[in-house]
Formats: structure tokens, sequence, C-alpha cells
């Protein structure tokens, strides 16, 4: 290899004698040629010799074209570096549970059975059972240790406060509602379980637990609204289904 070299114009002229030599020994192998590392750095490359860097702004005199010295050994311009776009923020607690809960319903709308609908759906039921907060979740808590203990005063009293301290979270509701109907109290478990499908449209199991006191209450056609709302958002649902069914003859009678 070559010495590295002290000066500009010694390397320039060393450029311009490798270029001019070339042109007789065309016939024996490739010219001299200049070019571009990936560092941006610009190099001569001599055959039988290799590679040897060049000083910024050096540039040759190539056999090219006689009239522009510039070309044939001149490296290619290189066009701006396109910067990277910065990386995308982390989704927050909310967006990665929205994105969680729409896969899961993509999941259930799709279901290719009742065993995979079933599956998925106690996916959803779980998820919505969380409340994101300690508190409320363990009055929750304590409230079901009642109503399965037998104290379903203290389990209701208990889910007032859940319900208060918590008006968004649409399981509250759904749990009061349970409590209620179990008190006898079927117009507020109706109650409870419509405000828990405002809040959350998706309840198909409040939907479904709607159409069955409505159906208990003598009202048909609304236990068939609830049913076939309940049954749009789990088609694979058996039981919603065969609900569907029997009220859908009852309500409106059969196809003509």
């Amino acid at each position: 290899m070559f010495a590295p070299m002290k000066s500009l114009g010694a390397l320039v002229i060393l450029i311009g004698l490798l270029a001019a030599t070339s042109k007789g020994a065309e016939a024996d192998g490739p010219p001299p040629s200049l070019g571009v590392d990936e560092d941006g750095g610009n190099f001569l490359y001599v055959p039988g010799v290799g590679k040897i860097p060049l000083p910024p702004g050096a540039r040759g005199f190539g056999p090219a074209d006689p009239a522009d010295p510039g070309e044939g050994l001149a490296p290619k311009r290189m066009g701006p570096k396109v910067a990277k776009p910065p990386p995308e923020p982390p989704l927050s607690a909310e967006e990665r549970k929205a994105q969680e809960m729409s896969r899961l319903f993509g999941r259930l709308a799709a279901a290719e059975d009742a065993r995979e609908a079933q599956s998925v759906s106690a996916a959803i039921l779980a998820r919505w059972s969380r409340s994101e907060s300690e508190t409320i979740d363990l009055l929750a808590a304590r409230a079901l240790a009642a109503q399965i203990g037998g104290a379903p005063a203290l389990a209701r009293a208990l889910l007032d406060y859940v319900v208060a301290l918590s008006p968004r979270w649409p399981e509250g509701f759904v749990r009061r509602a349970r409590a209620l109907a179990s008190q006898g109290d079927v117009a507020g478990a109706l109650a409870d379980l419509e405000t828990a499908t405002r809040l959350e449209p998706k309840r198909f199991d409040a939907l479904e637990a709607l159409g069955a006191l409505a159906e208990k209450a003598g009202d048909k056609k609304r236990a068939l609204d609830a049913y076939r709302r309940a049954l749009d958002i789990s088609p694979r649902d058996e039981g919603i289904q065969k609900n569907v069914e029997r009220l859908r003859l009852e309500v409106e009678g059969r196809d003509i």
C-alpha cells in the first residue's frame, strides 16, 4: 500500500498520473476510479492496489471526458441525508386498554364456534371486572363476598358506595343490578343495567341480563330487543341465540 499523502496537491498529481496511465492500460484492466464509502468519505480505487482514502475536497483527472477534468474519477455527489422520523410516543394505559379490548371484540365477532366465543367472552369479562382503582376493587370484592355469604343488604350497601365513588364504571352497576334482582327489586336492577349499557354499549352480559329480567317482568318486546343487541356483539353465543329465536316467535310470530 502507498504511504499516506502529506499534501492535497501531491495527491491530485498522483490521481492524474494514475488516470493518464490507465488510458494505455484499458485493454489490460479497468481504470482507477473514485468512490464514496459508507461514512461519506471519498476514496480512490486503483486496480491491483486497493482503496486509497482521499482528504476532503480532493478531485482527480478522469479519462472519461478530457474537456471536463471533473468527470470520470470525480465521485458522484450524494444527496442530503433524510432524517429519520422521531419515534412515536409510548401509548398511555388507557390507549393500551382500548387496543386490547378492540382486539378481543374483533375475535369475539369472528369466533368460529361457541367454545371459542366463550373463551374470548371470559377474557373480556375479566378485563371489565378491573376498575383501575384498588379502593373500588376492594369494595367490589367485599360486596361479592357478602352476596355469596348470604348478606344481600351488606352487599347492596357496599355496591352503593362503589357506584357513588366510581359512577363511570359499568361493572359497578352490573353488580348492583344482580344484588337488587336477588332482593326482588326488578325495576331497580333494570335501571342499573340500562345505565351500564349506556356507559358501555358492548356490555353483552348486561344486555343478556336485561333481557332475562324484562322477560321475567312480562316485557317480551324489550327482552327481545336486549337479546338481539347482545347477539350482535357475541353472535356465537348459543344461549342468546336460543332466546332470540324463542322470543322472536312469541313477539313477531312465524314468517309467512
